[in-house]
């Protein structure tokens, strides 16, 4: 991938990592630095997991607790300047405003969904789904829905992240608008299926049911913070997930019991010419 500029949020993690290697390093427990600091428990395992923002006397109160001097401790606190910085608005749900930069800055993404996900989506397509949520703006559709597009969009580009996907096959039979729109997101979806970076497989629905397809997911490699998260949205938030080995297994679970992908292009053929 071409370097981009990372984002507050993703330097809130590298920072979050960097931190944790630190306290480490000086054999220092979280609850001695909590106690230390006069922080309330669990707030530095929020700041290691790039949850949580510091402030300039915070991050320096950590580095002389930890004993850390010189041209390390000012690589830190520049860190901690990056990661202060506010992000740009995004065309999204609140709740997943700290995804985007996370999906933006991703060298790997791997997905599972039972509906075609926003990245995969066409403007129109997406503007009838987000039409049916309670809890989007009726002004907000027109702008969200072409953000969506855009976001898929960048898997055409030079610095575009190596991305696997598996849909389980109602995604395909569940029609969202008229034919019309119908037919145009899956030549989108077959479009994007023969990506030279893309593995998209579907799961039939004669396989049965599997767990990550009754949660669904996406896994996001961060390569700058050495970092996997898993994401997992609700109807009115989301998670953001460190521990991310259920998921892993899950997915390459269904990934491998699949269909490959030469037959799931002869399955998405099937469904357009039933909306032909």
């Amino acid at each position: 991938m071409h370097e981009e500029d990372p984002g507050p949020v993703v330097q809130r993690l590298v920072l979050g990592e960097r931190l944790r290697a630190l306290r480490e390093a000086s054999a220092i427990g979280l609850d001695e630095a909590n106690a230390a600091l006069k922080w309330y428990r669990g707030k530095l395992s929020k700041v290691e997991n790039g949850m949580l923002a510091v402030t300039e006397a915070e991050l320096s109160a950590l580095l002389d607790r930890y004993g850390v001097t010189g041209p390390e401790a000012a690589r830190v606190k520049q860190l901690g300047v990056e990661a202060r910085r506010r992000a740009a608005p995004e065309r999204v749900s609140d709740w997943a405003r700290q995804y985007i930069p996370l999906e933006r800055t991703a060298s790997e993404i791997r997905m599972i969904y039972s509906e075609i996900p926003g990245l995969l989506q066409t403007k129109d397509y997406a503007k009838i789904q987000l039409a049916r949520s309670p809890v989007v703006m009726g002004v907000d559709i027109e702008a969200m829905a072409a953000a969506r597009e855009e976001r898929g969009n960048r898997l055409y580009r030079d610095n575009a992240p190596r991305v696997w996907v598996v849909l389980g096959e109602e995604a395909l039979l569940r029609r969202i608008g008229t034919t019309e729109i119908m037919h145009a997101q899956l030549l989108r979806l077959k479009d994007i299926a023969q990506l030279p970076i893309v593995s998209l497989r579907i799961f039939r629905l004669d396989q049965g049911p599997y767990a990550g397809l009754s949660c669904p997911f996406t896994l996001l490699w961060i390569e700058k913070a050495r970092a996997t998260i898993a994401y997992v949205e609700t109807l009115t938030g989301a998670d953001y997930i460190k521990t991310t080995a259920a998921y892993s297994a899950s997915f390459e679970q269904v990934y491998n019991e699949a269909l490959p992908e030469d037959e799931t292009l002869a399955l998405i053929d099937h469904y357009l010419e039933r909306h032909s």
